[in-house]
């Protein structure tokens, strides 16, 4: 839209924005050994109440179309410790 103005000229603009929904997300990451810095396959990834994966064999896990919210992920395996975010 372009507006021009004369000189001393007055004009009223009324505009209306429309909000842009909420949309989903994606949490995509990997697992690695604090120690040694190697990926851990086979590790629970969980969105409590959501979803659960497990890593792939590089360690990688991918969730997509993750509703808007507030979560606490889990990340599990009978080896380590688990840690929630």
């Amino acid at each position: 839209m372009t507006v021009q103005f004369s000189e001393g000229e007055t004009k009223e603009l009324n505009v209306a924005l429309v909000p842009i929904p909420p949309q989903p997300a994606s949490l995509v990451g990997q697992v690695i050994d604090g120690s040694t810095g190697e990926p851990i396959p086979g590790v629970l990834v969980e969105i409590l109440s959501l979803v659960s994966i497990t890593t792939a064999v590089d360690g990688t896990y991918g969730i997509a179309n993750i509703p808007p919210g507030s979560y606490t992920v889990r990340f599990s395996h009978p080896d380590y410790e688990t840690v929630e975010y």
